[in-house]
């Protein structure tokens, strides 16, 4: 193992009570920080697997170097700072070389891993690596590990994370602050504040020791914009990262293609208007290419995406995408985005009569007549609609209900110095 570059993968080592993998990885990047080979990578996985922890992300870093004791030391590291509550299974992998494993890690992010399909991996990389698990027997974490280390960079952003120095204290959130960065950093950084409710996202709230997290393009952008929050944190690490990205998303010909638990984008026809349904959620009808039925919900928390929802009408082809429920009976994408691609432009309905106006009474099929005036029409009305949804824009939820790999409209990957 010594001299030869090093792999190390991290996941799974968080709760719902606490802890936190990024803080694992910013720990050992920091105390390796003269071998590093490139900026840690966080990785985030398929986000519609129901046994993930918290963000399901996995941590790799690439090492010159790495001794047989640095190894236990490693080792020991995370296995102690390791949360075991609850489903976690924390696990940690070291690799030296080897074959490049970037299938597996591209299904990791859009896809499930089953235990044979990991086992095979462990045999493929097994006489260069070697892993480390909490819970003997609980190894579902080495999933993230290996994707990590092999995850292929077609799209990357980055993350700068600042972690508190003391848990047992409330973040402190300084509003006007993230506002004023926001305002000139952006778009190089994004999902920095909520504009619609007046909102900072960069401040996490659950029980881990991060103080907060600058997402963006460039490095240098980041570390600036630390400065303008006026961080005092000893601790914090700018990571590569596949957020912001969409590299979850897989597009489908139909529903019969929109297996559980995957992210799709897919075409299809609206069968229905929108309805909207208790607690102010819209479900709408969908027809694919080939006539095969489903539904997409918008939640209400998705604020403007499930606003252009309800404008939505019978007849418009649109493309949706987000998560597949795991129901049998039918297909249910949750959605997290829209583009309306073809527009319904024309509504039919009764025809009024031509003299004084009043809606004609039906007689027939497709015939029509007025009571009052006796005269006759073949046929509804059709008539043009002016729509108030933008062709072929994108449509997304409000700033606050972005997940972590969701690809903000507009935003165009630059390449920076250091890559």
């Amino acid at each position: 193992m010594c001299g030869l570059p090093v792999w190390i993968g991290i996941d799974d080592t968080d709760s719902y009570y606490g802890g936190c993998t990024t803080w694992v990885a910013a720990e050992l990047a920091s105390r390796f920080k003269d071998r590093l080979l490139d900026f840690p990578y966080l990785v985030r996985l398929n986000p519609e697997i129901p046994w993930k922890t918290r963000g399901n992300g996995a941590l790799a870093l690439k090492l010159s170097s790495l001794t047989d004791e640095e190894v236990k030391e490693v080792a020991s590291f995370v296995m102690a700072a390791a949360r075991d509550e609850g489903k976690s299974s924390p696990s940690l992998l070291i690799s030296w070389g080897g074959e490049r494993q970037e299938r597996f890690a591209v299904k990791a992010v859009r896809d499930v891993i089953t235990k044979r399909e990991l086992e095979r991996t462990l045999e493929k990389i097994g006489p260069t690596s070697r892993y480390f698990l909490k819970k003997p027997g609980k190894s579902r974490g080495l999933i993230g590990c290996i994707a990590a280390i092999n995850h292929p960079w077609s799209d990357a952003t980055y993350e700068l994370i600042a972690y508190r120095e003391n848990q047992s204290y409330e973040r402190p959130e300084f509003r006007d602050d993230v506002l004023w960065m926001d305002s000139l950093t952006a778009p190089v950084t994004f999902a920095n504040f909520d504009r619609e409710i007046g909102k900072p996202l960069i401040y996490p709230h659950g029980p881990d020791p991060v103080l907060f997290g600058i997402r963006g393009e460039d490095p240098r952008v980041l570390k600036a914009g630390m400065m303008m929050l006026g961080n005092s944190s000893s601790l914090w690490m700018v990571f590569k990262t596949n957020q912001g990205t969409n590299e979850h998303v897989v597009a489908v010909n139909g529903f019969a293609e929109a297996y559980p638990y995957r992210t799709v984008s897919i075409d299809a026809r609206v069968a229905s208007n929108p309805a909207i349904v208790s607690g102010g959620h819209v479900v709408i009808g969908l027809v694919d290419r080939h006539g095969s039925p489903g539904q997409a919900v918008f939640y209400r928390q998705t604020g403007n995406l499930n606003h252009v929802a309800r404008r939505i009408m019978k007849g418009d082809l649109v493309r949706i995408w987000g998560g597949v429920r795991p129901e049998a009976e039918r297909k249910v994408i949750n959605g997290q985005g829209l583009v309306l691609i073809a527009p319904n432009t024309t509504y039919e309905e009764v025809p009024s009569c031509p003299f004084c106006h009043r809606k004609m009474r039906e007689i027939n099929a497709g015939r029509y007549i007025c009571d009052r005036c006796k005269v006759e029409a073949v046929g509804r009305a059709r008539l043009q609609l002016k729509r108030d949804i933008v062709p072929n824009r994108i449509y997304q939820p409000s700033a606050s209900a972005f997940k972590h790999l969701m690809k903000p409209a507009g935003r165009r990957p630059i390449r920076t110095p250091q890559e």
